[in-house]
């Protein structure tokens, strides 16, 4: 059970393993060159990667795992109890989509799995899952109940958190911009699958709702990262899926943290 810890200004910071999701690679590497795809197995388990924030006594989990709906994964509530931090002690969760190895972990049992928590999505997303209420996704999303907030803006929740729209991937995807003390991370959860693909932005995981839109999303951010010198997260990249993007000859590549 991977853990990384580290810190982002006065923000400590934990990336969790979550385990992985089994995967195949026409799914997983969408749209992708083949002299790509062939460097993976016809069937793999991607990496899954979660951080939880801590500042001022506040914790905020950004996304919440897969819970019971993958046996491969789901570890996340487990690592951090294995840290001293309890699902009560979860103040804010934050849902960057709703797709289940994001979501799963937000409900145990039809209530929420963190009860003291107030958890975020954005209207595009509920409006999204709303519209299949048969889904598996509206099942979870809607035992929430009214802990869950429904954003219609970019917002800043609390002192250096924002959250802000990155559509394509999912309607209401959302990236996180964490800011402490001249540091900043910036989690971009789905918008990116692996560092092969980089300059490929047209690569995308099979899920993704929108690949044109999705595909303006990712160069947008690659572009704003590279020019930045802004520190990634990345849900499924190599753990902790920490690092940087760079820029050599026209070429970008990864440098991991």
């Amino acid at each position: 059970m991977n853990t990384y810890p580290f810190t982002i200004g006065n923000y400590h910071a934990l990336v969790i393993s979550d385990g992985g999701m089994p995967v195949t690679r026409e799914f997983f590497l969408a749209n992708t060159p083949d002299p790509i795809t062939q460097q993976f197995p016809e069937e793999f388990h991607a990496p899954l990667n979660f951080i939880h924030l801590e500042v001022d006594n506040e914790h905020i989990l950004i996304d919440a795992g897969f819970g019971a709906e993958c046996e491969d994964a789901g570890q996340l509530i487990q690592a951090l109890d294995n840290h001293g931090i309890t699902r009560d002690d979860i103040d804010h969760v934050i849902l960057t989509h709703g797709h289940l190895d994001h979501i799963g972990g937000a409900v145990s049992e039809g209530k929420p799995s963190f009860p003291n928590a107030d958890y975020y999505l954005h209207a595009a997303e509920w409006e999204m899952w709303a519209s299949r209420p048969s889904s598996k996704e509206h099942e979870i999303l809607s035992n929430l109940g009214s802990s869950i907030n429904i954003i219609q803006e970019d917002i800043e929740i609390l002192p250096g958190i924002k959250l802000f729209l990155t559509p394509g991937h999912t309607n209401g995807h959302l990236a996180v911009m964490i800011h402490s003390e001249d540091e900043k991370l910036l989690v971009v959860s789905d918008i990116l699958s692996d560092p092969r693909t980089l300059n490929h932005p047209s690569s995308h995981i099979g899920l993704e709702i929108s690949p044109e839109q999705g595909r303006e999303t990712r160069k947008d951010i690659i572009e704003y990262a590279e020019q930045q010198g802004l520190m990634l997260f990345v849900c499924h990249y190599p753990f902790p899926g920490l690092g940087y993007i760079e820029q050599d000859h026209g070429t970008y590549k990864w440098k991991a943290k």
